[in-house]
């Protein structure tokens, strides 16, 4: 399983992608500390969180998907909904990213959360 993540969605990650960091791609399905909200609709949702490298997330994004930017963390039933080839790419009119499957666009408003940041705050 493989993320090509475009040059475009590559410079809205840039700030983030610094080695002090480390980068999850949250199913935000209800389960987890980071995820709130749950939703019962058909329609999946995607998030970007933002964590300290020293974090220990393991207990729930113990799964790794590889990608163009390097090992991303997921919860690994979250595979079930990836396909073998994922893109995520900035929708240039409203400058989201969005995450895409072979088939499909997964979810068009994959939203970045710093996390370390919030704690900080």
């Amino acid at each position: 399983m493989f993320l090509t993540i475009t040059d475009a969605a590559q410079q809205k990650l840039a700030k983030h992608l610094t080695a002090d960091k480390k980068i999850i791609l949250d199913l935000d399905d209800g389960v987890g500390e980071y995820s709130k909200v749950g939703s019962c609709a058909l329609n999946l949702s995607y998030r970007l969180l933002v964590v300290d490298q020293d974090t220990d997330i393991s207990a729930d994004y113990s799964g790794i998907l590889d990608s163009t930017v390097g090992s991303l963390h997921i919860k690994p039933y979250s595979t079930q909904y990836l396909d073998q080839d994922m893109r995520m790419d900035v929708n240039p009119r409203l400058n989201t990213l969005g995450l895409f499957s072979e088939s499909e666009q997964m979810d068009p408003n994959v939203n970045i959360v710093d996390i370390a940041k919030e704690i900080k705050a």
